[in-house]
């Protein structure tokens, strides 16, 4: 509850909109019910499977374009989604006449990350989607977003925020409206909340690592006043033993058609942990115990390094941080159980 407060009242002494990414824990009740409570305004997800659970008085935002096949649930589950494909948008006007209900529209603009969006450049595909959205007389055109660093790494910045607003003000000037929201802020927008540099037009975002985590993956940065185990992952050791460093035989692939190289440091007390990689790749836990090293996975099983301790046995729990990536995959895990305390 304290990193999601904190971060909604960084927005809200800006008088920005505070969206909560809640993808990353599956909508989980447990979670929900503490954020419910919490004073964020919106809650978005990639997923409407999410957003259909949700028994909220807050606003749903489907933050991946929706699909055509899905396009029911949308209209259903959630009061706005990121659009940018004008037969997407044809599609939503029909369903929500059907369903007698207003839905509202945020253009997805891509400024430079290329994942999602028009490119910004492009305005004459900008004007055609915005047309169709203002006259379909069953969508709400809320106004434009963007999303920076969750695939090209580009880092949010004056720039690319200047011409997302230059974006919305060239609609607003074509078609004589107002756009109430500008959604341009993510968790790699932190930097400029924190320093308030960010333009005051841009006044909505979407938050899922920041407040999740207490990370910004983007400027890989530990935010120093969120805590960062929030959620934490415990799995249990079913094996120590003493054995070489390096594989003994032939080498060649492993069970994933990898070819590893180990580093030759002699004999190592080796521990297995009952977690693999069809759980959550490794790379993204950081051990609470300094001295643990994570050697590596196979689908059921990581192994770790103890450094020669004697302080553990079989049976023990070793406890990770999680980074996003890991957070994601945990939760999707049904073999993974999941506590809230």
């Amino acid at each position: 509850m304290q990193n999601i407060e904190t971060v909604t009242r960084m927005l809200h002494e800006d008088h920005k909109i505070m969206c909560a990414v809640i993808k990353g824990f599956c909508a989980d009740d447990g979670v929900m019910e503490i954020l419910e409570d919490s004073s964020c305004d919106w809650l978005a997800s990639s997923r409407i499977e999410d957003l259909a659970k949700l028994k909220t008085k807050k606003t749903r935002l489907l933050i991946r374009l929706s699909q055509t096949c899905e396009i029911k649930e949308v209209v259903a589950s959630s009061e706005a989604s990121f659009e940018s494909e004008c037969n997407t948008i044809f599609l939503l006007q029909e369903e929500a006449k059907r369903q007698n209900i207003t839905h509202g529209v945020i253009l997805a603009i891509d400024m430079g990350d290329l994942r999602e969006g028009i490119f910004y450049k492009y305005l004459n595909e900008v004007e055609e989607a915005a047309a169709m959205v203002i006259q379909s007389p069953n969508l709400e055109l809320l106004g434009v977003g963007t999303n920076l660093g969750c695939f090209g790494g580009v880092i949010t910045d004056a720039a690319n925020m200047q011409g997302l607003i230059e974006v919305a003000t060239h609609i607003e000037q074509k078609f004589s409206v107002t756009l109430p929201y500008i959604s341009g802020m993510s968790t790699a927008a932190m930097e400029m909340i924190e320093n308030k540099t960010m333009p005051p037009r841009v006044n909505h975002g979407r938050f899922g690592e920041a407040w999740l985590l207490g990370f910004d993956s983007v400027d890989n940065r530990r935010l120093a006043y969120l805590h960062d185990d929030v959620f934490l992952f415990k799995a249990q050791i079913i094996e120590i033993k003493d054995k070489p460093s390096q594989p003994v035989g032939t080498i060649g692939g492993n069970a994933f058609g990898q070819h590893v190289e180990f580093k030759n440091e002699g004999m190592m007390k080796r521990a297995l942990l009952a977690f693999g990689t069809q759980d959550v790749a490794y790379e993204y836990l950081i051990p609470l115990d300094e001295n643990i090293e994570i050697i590596g996975a196979s689908s059921d099983h990581t192994i770790i390094n103890l450094h020669g301790s004697e302080n553990y046995q079989v049976g023990d729990v070793v406890t990770f941080k999680l980074k996003y990536h890991a957070l994601l995959h945990l939760y999707t895990s049904r073999y993974v159980k999941k506590y809230v305390v």
